[in-house]
């Protein structure tokens, strides 16, 4: 991990999930997500440390616990500091096993209730601009991976985009991301160019991009979706159940599944499925207690 500067007094650290840092003075700062592990926040404390930063703030962009679990070791470390999100992130970050609980319909498996403590939330933020240490940040909202994750522009025209967006490395080692909402996911890329910033941060792998890089790696992630649209509505040719669909499309891209990954897919899966039926392109029928979709 090491702290790189993007512009004036807004930094990033590179990390498995990238670590957002504005500086307000010499010293005070404020930490956008805050990554997964343990070791990991302790790797990001130590070069706040080494900085001789001291944490007053954490934005947390959205639920999912690679960007938020961090929270508990750096509210330990710096006593005080403060956790803001979007009100509609919020009871998921309060009640963590609602994610597992989303995923498997009911009280989750052992292994998909992964955070049995809550990460409080001190402050919402909604839509719009907002005094933070004394300096205006604009808060975006950009839902589709959750229904609630933000966008936060800080005074020197930086946008830190949470996963509203994926890097070409990302879709390429996945295939196929998480998106909880498809038609939200789409709004949002054809949105993200229109953002009044020079610079974005990205989560995964590819860090920081120039405003004028952005509309490519919009129009990639959109060809990824409409790549897998396809494949559906080609593969509903005949009635499949949703975990037909999940096989299908797992053996013919070369996805490996555990069984947080299964979930994953599934739901990503799921998302195509509301979108492509709202769109009147599929419909459904249970037949002998299975649900099948197929093409209209």
């Amino acid at each position: 991990m090491e702290l790189v500067k993007i512009n004036g007094n807004t930094y990033y650290i590179k990390a498995p999930t990238n670590a957002g840092v504005y500086l307000f003075n010499k010293r005070d700062c404020l930490l956008i997500d805050t990554c997964f592990t343990n070791k990991q926040a302790h790797q990001i404390d130590k070069i706040l440390r080494e900085n001789n930063f001291n944490l007053r703030y954490i934005i947390n962009t959205h639920t999912h616990l690679d960007h938020c679990r961090g929270n508990l070791y750096f509210q330990e470390a710096y006593p005080g500091c403060k956790v803001f999100a979007s009100e509609k992130e919020r009871p998921f970050m309060e009640h963590p096993y609602l994610l597992g609980a989303i995923f498997f319909s009911a009280s989750p498996l052992k292994h998909l209730d992964r955070a049995p403590l809550s990460f409080p939330v001190d402050h919402y933020l909604e839509p719009g601009m907002h005094k933070i240490g004394g300096q205006s940040f604009e808060v975006i909202p950009l839902p589709g991976h959750t229904k609630g994750q933000i966008g936060i522009v800080t005074p020197d025209r930086v946008c830190f985009l949470g996963d509203s967006i994926f890097s070409r490395q990302v879709i390429m080692k996945y295939s196929l991301p998480y998106l909880f909402d498809l038609e939200e996911s789409i709004k949002t890329l054809h949105f993200l160019p229109e953002i009044d910033a020079d610079h974005f941060l990205i989560s995964h792998e590819e860090g920081v991009i120039a405003s004028k890089d952005l509309p490519d790696l919009v129009n990639y992630n959109l060809a990824n979706i409409e790549k897998f649209q396809k494949q559906i509505l080609e593969l509903l040719q005949q009635p499949l159940t949703r975990e037909q669909l999940v096989k299908e499309i797992s053996l013919n891209n070369n996805i490996a599944l555990n069984l947080l990954e299964y979930h994953v897919i599934q739901t990503t899966v799921s998302a195509f499925l509301t979108y492509l039926n709202q769109l009147g392109l599929i419909t459904y029928t249970i037949d002998e207690g299975r649900l099948y979709f197929r093409q209209l």
